[in-house]
């Protein structure tokens, strides 16, 4: 079968340019032959046929792309086992990955359960539940009978090899109050074969919030960001990776001041000199990472928010490149209190990467309204940004609440590949049936069939987290499961590395949004390539090129599938 192609032609109602492809309708046909359409589909040799051999061995699953339709998503949270799952919880932490290497994602969810027994006996609880491990199958979640039994406040969690053993160990960030609080600390929990067991101790004082997981001095083991909330003392802190699980704090020696209050942090480049670099949200201070492993704050006024009450905050922060210029963006959620006490409506807010400008090594341009984004009825503390339907242009996933019954507003990006992004809500905005606060989430495949669904983590005990799962139409995709900090670029068959016919690149993160640990893969949209060129650019190493690699599969970057 030849799936090497470099150019490929379906039928479509509009001419959609694309680097390495063309969508055209029929009346367009005679363009391409007159070399109409030559700048945006050059080349004219198609590569060899068939997979690069060398791409079998990471390839570890795959399944059809749904075609073309609508996105749409349906409750299964009862299906999967959810629901019964977290009873018990007011859920404010969640992290996604494969722990047991079965190759089916599981999920650690954490809770707040230091409330009143009585708050928490509704939906067949007697009182608070400890934090869940949820391990996963093709069959949905199960509650891991070895897990820890923990009951904190529970504010952020991540899953990274932190002992570099190959399997993910755990971070907890906890926010004692009144603190300090020796017996509900943040944390680290070693995976030995899908068991954890605590570690560490990182800290037993601070209000911690989201973490971020970065190799920031480039010694090849992943250090920690520990975030701080204002209400606490607002003093965020990097934890080194001494090896062995030990950390030490060297929040000075990298250069960052004691006084950075966070609810969120990106940890990826942003200054894109394959450096990593700290965005903190809350305060909205950047930080861009040197070579000799230490930070120095860019002046970043364009992130200022105004603020109409005591309890209205910039929240989580996702990143990723949303025009294609090569540059990474980013997206804020708010926690604005405003929504409930004073009617307020408040987006989240879209900033484009303009890279060195005027002395600066990195600045950014607000484009929410010019994007499109409209205005929310609810608090959406956590967001990110996720090809929902793989037509390689990347969406919003927020945690607004919006309709009856009650859906996350999510932003399906319709511009042009290439061009500033423009997003359109999936459905009407509007104020849900009733009070709704997720407070952060994740996505992605847990059955194997080449869609996301999406959690919704459920702050009142009354109401189950949600489990949607995504129906509807889809384009070509591919995912590749690596290590934090690794680099995955996607090419048009046959012209790897070029960069006129890059299709997408993302980097391997440990967390996104607002207390959330995401899923240590890339997920990009191939729209209607169905084989390309992948390039994967570990932290340290040279980059492994595959070509003619099959769309709509499951890479695994070091070979191991589980």
């Amino acid at each position: 079968v030849d799936i090497g192609v470099a150019v490929h032609i379906t039928r479509s109602d509009r001419v959609h340019h694309h680097p390495g492809q063309c969508r055209v309708d029929a009346h367009s046909r005679g363009d391409i032959a007159d070399g109409g359409l030559a700048g945006a589909c050059p080349g004219s040799t198609s590569p060899a046929p068939g997979t690069d051999p060398r791409a079998a061995a990471y390839l570890c699953w795959s399944a059809p792309a749904a075609g073309p339709g609508e996105p749409a998503v349906s409750d299964v949270t009862t299906a999967v086992g959810i629901d019964a799952a977290l009873a018990g919880m007011m859920v404010h932490a969640v992290a996604a990955g494969d722990v047991n290497g079965d190759s089916y994602v599981d999920l650690f969810v954490g809770t707040f359960a230091d409330r009143p027994q009585s708050e928490y006996a509704v939906r067949g609880a007697t009182g608070p539940a400890p934090d869940r491990l949820l391990l996963g199958s093709a069959a949905g979640f199960r509650v891991s009978p070895d897990f820890p039994e923990m009951r904190g406040r529970t504010a952020g969690a991540a899953f990274a090899d932190l002992d570099g053993d190959g399997d993910l160990d755990l971070i907890l960030s906890r926010n004692p109050r009144p603190k300090p609080r020796a017996d509900a600390p943040s944390v680290v929990l070693r995976n030995d074969g899908g068991r954890f067991a605590p570690a560490t101790v990182l800290d037993t004082t601070r209000g911690g919030r989201s973490i971020g997981v970065v190799d920031y001095d480039g010694d090849g083991l992943l250090d920690v960001v520990l975030t701080e909330d204002r209400w606490t003392g607002g003093s965020s802190v990097l934890f080194h990776n001494d090896g062995g699980l030990a950390f030490s704090d060297r929040t000075a020696a990298a250069g960052l001041p004691s006084d950075i209050h966070a609810l969120g942090v990106s940890t990826v480049d942003l200054s894109g000199d394959r450096r990593p670099d700290l965005f903190f949200s809350g305060s909205n201070r950047l930080f861009v990472g040197g070579q000799d492993g230490r930070f120095v704050e860019e002046a970043a006024p364009e992130f200022g928010w105004t603020a109409y009450g005591n309890e209205d905050d910039v929240a989580g922060v996702a990143a990723a490149d949303l025009n294609d210029d090569g540059r990474v963006d980013l997206v804020l959620g708010q926690h604005y209190n405003s929504t409930l006490d004073a009617g307020r409506r408040v987006p989240i807010r879209v900033y484009l990467n303009e890279g060195p400008r005027a002395g600066r090594a990195v600045a950014f341009r607000d484009v929410t309204s010019a994007s499109g984004i409209p205005d929310l009825p609810t608090k959406a503390p956590h967001v990110e940004i996720v090809d929902l339907n793989a037509d390689g242009r990347l969406d919003i996933l927020t945690t607004a609440a919006s309709g009856s019954p009650g859906r996350p507003v999510t932003l399906i990006n319709t511009a042009e590949v290439g061009q500033s992004p423009q997003f359109t809500a999936m459905q009407p905005v509007e104020p849900p049936g009733e009070p709704t606060y997720w407070v952060t989430g994740a996505t992605f495949d847990s059955n194997h069939d080449g869609r996301l669904e999406i959690f919704l983590a459920e702050w009142f005990p009354q109401r189950p987290s949600l489990v949607l799962s995504q129906s509807g139409g889809s384009d070509h995709w591919l995912t590749v499961g690596a290590d934090v900090g690794t680099e995955v670029a996607v090419y048009a068959a046959g012209y790897a590395l070029d960069p006129a016919h890059l299709l997408g690149r993302r980097e391997v993160v440990a967390s996104t949004g607002f207390g959330a640990g995401a899923e240590p893969v890339v997920r990009l949209g191939l729209a209607a390539a169905p084989t390309v060129d992948v390039v994967i650019t570990r932290r340290q190493g040279e980059p492994t090129t595959l070509h003619d690699v099959p769309g709509d599969s499951f890479l695994a970057a070091d070979g191991a599938c589980g």
